[in-house]
């Protein structure tokens, strides 16, 4: 039996990048919605669709299009996408109402799901004793992706206007098409099932495999609490004692760029410690951030902190909780990658929907509450998972799919 090679170091950094410039194309409409507003002569809150549909769009996506990483050559799939996401981008910078822009904002997230399909990819191309490392390698360029694209979206609007914004992004993602048809490796399809089967068997998959009930549960309540924060600090940091501006919010966030370089870090201690003790190590600094947030509430010390070890906390469990499903069967990764994806926006939508509830009710105090909630509900996720993984993925591995 041929024995697998090391993935290149290269390779590693053409994923994280493919990562990062991809999911930034679901964010970086967040800064430039005012400015689409004054365009059409809209309100603000009617312009807020489109950063939302193009969130219902990745989610689509997740579901629909994820799972096709099991049928087909994922490097062909993914330069297919890359493509519909440059027409995407076009159609977005033309756009000549505001109709078009929201759907061209639906297509554009729906086609962003290259890095869900990437980080499967990364997972095979693996060994077993680098496979932590790999996987945090290639999520630092997710991170910078989310929490860059607001940023630099902001200063190009501010400059050259939010149609540039998609010009620019509309080249980036053909220097990396580019790049990948010269650099990234072929893959196989090793699924032959139709379509149709291969989506109803995501929640037979779901209902099957413990371990990934868990990690969707354990993501899920993490991102929910991550984004319960960060959807609630612009209401804290406008009241007393702070009094700012929405655009200091906009520069603590830079701050958790920071937590990118934490998902190496998980990467090795996967490596070395295990999925499971990551995984807890990951929700601790979790808890920890909204005991800062709690008792500091009047420090822009302490939230800073605190919003550095959420976005570390959640970003690395991501890559800890995908280090656990991918100890299932190689042909199955993909599914289990959507569904995963999935019940994370999932989380992230119930997060920040209980976080301006909790707001509007009981302020600060009740946002810190919930976000506490949420994390021991994901250390729920944790209990009793070490002695169950070794024992499911073997029997998986026997069983297949």
């Amino acid at each position: 039996m041929e024995q697998k090679r090391s993935i290149s170091r290269r390779t590693v950094l053409l994923m994280a990048i493919t990562c990062g410039f991809t999911v930034s194309n679901v964010y970086l409409n967040q800064n430039l919605l005012l400015s689409m507003a004054e365009t059409f002569r809209i309100s603000s809150t009617e312009i807020g669709i489109v950063a939302t549909l193009s969130q219902v769009g990745y989610a689509i996506g997740n579901l629909t299009l994820v799972p096709l990483g099991d049928l087909f050559e994922r490097r062909k799939m993914i330069l297919s996408l890359l493509m519909f996401v440059c027409l995407s981008l076009v159609a977005s910078a033309l756009s000549p109402n505001f109709i078009w822009l929201i759907m061209a904002n639906l297509f554009l997230g729906f086609f962003t799901i290259v890095p869900q399909i990437i980080v499967p990819l990364a997972a095979s191309f693996s060994i077993d004793k680098e496979r932590g490392k790999v996987l945090g390698n290639v999520a630092i360029g997710l991170v910078c992706g989310i929490l860059g694209a607001r940023f630099i979206s902001g200063v190009v609007n501010n400059y050259l206007g939010w149609r540039s914004m998609y010009w620019i992004s509309f080249g980036c993602t053909l220097v990396i098409i580019l790049l990948i048809k010269m650099h990234l490796p072929k893959s196989k399809g090793i699924q032959s099932m139709k379509y149709g089967e291969l989506l109803q068997s995501l929640w037979p998959l779901f209902l099957r495999e413990k371990i990934l009930r868990r990690a969707c549960v354990s993501q899920a309540m993490m991102f929910g609490a991550f984004s319960l924060f960060w959807t609630t600090l612009v209401f804290r940091l406008s009241h007393s004692p702070f009094h700012y501006s929405s655009s200091v919010a906009g520069t603590i966030g830079l701050v958790g760029i920071g937590g990118a370089f934490a998902t190496p870090i998980i990467g090795r201690i996967i490596d070395h410690k295990g999925a499971t003790f990551a995984n807890i190590l990951c929700m601790l600094l979790g808890f920890i951030s909204f005991m800062l947030f709690t008792i500091g509430n009047t420090s822009l010390i302490a939230i800073v902190i605190g919003s550095l070890f959420i976005t570390m906390g959640t970003q690395a469990n991501q890559v800890a909780c995908q280090a656990q499903i991918f100890l299932l069967p190689e042909e199955i990764r993909s599914r289990l990658n959507g569904i995963y994806m999935v019940s994370t926006f999932l989380g992230g939508a119930l997060g920040s929907y209980l976080g301006t509830l909790a707001w509007s009710h009981y302020k600060w105090g009740g946002v810190c509450f919930v976000g506490l909630i949420m994390i021991i509900v994901a250390f729920t996720s944790a209990f009793g998972l070490k002695k169950k993984i070794n024992t499911e993925a073997k029997v998986s591995q026997r069983r297949g799919q």
